[in-house]
């Protein structure tokens, strides 16, 4: 069982619940995948083939290693963190496209509400880290270190959201305050981890704390794909446009993906086979990190340049 994902360990907040988030969870692993069909893109992705290709191999070749050698909270403590660092850095990508679009581009600001939310998301998830499957059993000295760490990580997050205020203090005070969507979105931001001051245990918070972000994911990855349907690139592949532009097609492939991770489920756990499908969705997981820091990598301007007008105010407008 200590292979089993937080996917699976969702079944254990609620039956019902279990379905609906393997109905999402999957879609939303799989959605990365679409980028690598960007035409465009083809020559990015064979100049820097190590990273695009053989770093999935090196994944998927270091997860089934640490699984046969008997090491498995190795590869589920990594997931754990990673997710946590993964879910953060999301928010802080869609409150800076609140914040371009209402032509804010302080980089002290981005900077400042960055390390906010990464460091309160984390903090709060080191709430309850003693309940984590993977840590289970270990000595008093360690569970000690943990709240060490979890106290050294409230102390961070403090002090990085006071400078966070004193920052859109500031901002306000020359008369540029923050709308109502951008201040909503911030605070949804900071907060996104909350299930972990109130849940059980920390697998159950995960699992209600990653439905919200698997729609999120969804829904920008769809938005994406819309606008650039309506945008005429002649590049744009036929079936990733055909999905996009029809409601009824996407929620019906979204659906089936999610259904066959279900049925894969049922099969393989009947087969006597769990741990090893458990094991197949946590390295999808961790793929789906890895990708995600390179196709969303807006540092690159290759990357600013290929997404960034669907992201923005711009797409609409070209989209209308």
């Amino acid at each position: 069982m200590s292979t089993l994902p937080f996917v699976v360990l969702a079944l254990a907040v609620d039956q019902r619940f279990g379905v609906l988030f393997f109905l999402l969870a999957f879609p939303h692993y799989l959605s990365t995948l679409t980028f690598y069909f960007w035409d465009e893109n083809h020559d990015r992705h064979h100049a820097r083939a190590l990273a695009f290709f053989g770093g999935p191999v090196v994944i998927a070749a270091a997860v089934v290693a640490l699984m046969l050698t008997g090491l498995p909270a190795i590869v589920m403590i990594t997931l754990f963190l990673w997710n946590t660092f993964h879910v953060a850095r999301q928010n802080c990508g869609i409150l800076s496209i609140y914040r371009v679009r209402s032509g804010n581009y302080d980089l002290r600001e981005k900077s400042a509400a960055n390390a906010a939310i990464i460091a309160t998301n984390f903090w709060f998830a080191f709430w309850n880290i003693e309940t984590l499957e993977p840590l289970q059993g270990m000595g008093a000295q360690w569970m000690q270190r943990l709240r060490d760490i979890r106290l050294a990580l409230g102390i961070i997050a403090v002090v990085t959201l006071l400078h966070l205020a004193r920052v859109l203090w500031k901002r306000t005070a020359v008369g540029n305050a923050m709308k109502a969507p951008e201040l909503l979105f911030l605070a949804m931001a900071v907060t996104f981890f909350h299930p972990y001051l109130w849940m059980p245990t920390s697998n159950s918070a995960t699992a209600v704390m990653l439905m919200p972000h698997y729609l999120q994911y969804l829904g920008i990855v769809w938005l994406i794909h819309r606008r650039r349907s309506r945008s005429g690139i002649a590049e744009h592949p036929r079936a990733l446009r055909w999905i996009s532009a029809s409601t009824p097609v996407l929620l019906a492939s979204i659906l089936a993906a999610g259904s066959a991770a279900i049925a894969a489920s049922i099969i393989l756990r009947h087969a006597g086979y769990a741990t090893l499908f458990g094991s197949f969705i946590v390295l999808i997981a961790l793929e789906h990190f890895y990708l995600d820091g390179l196709f969303w990598a807006f540092r690159d301007p290759a990357v600013r340049k290929s997404m960034g007008p669907y992201l923005t105010a711009s797409a609409v407008r070209d989209a209308a």
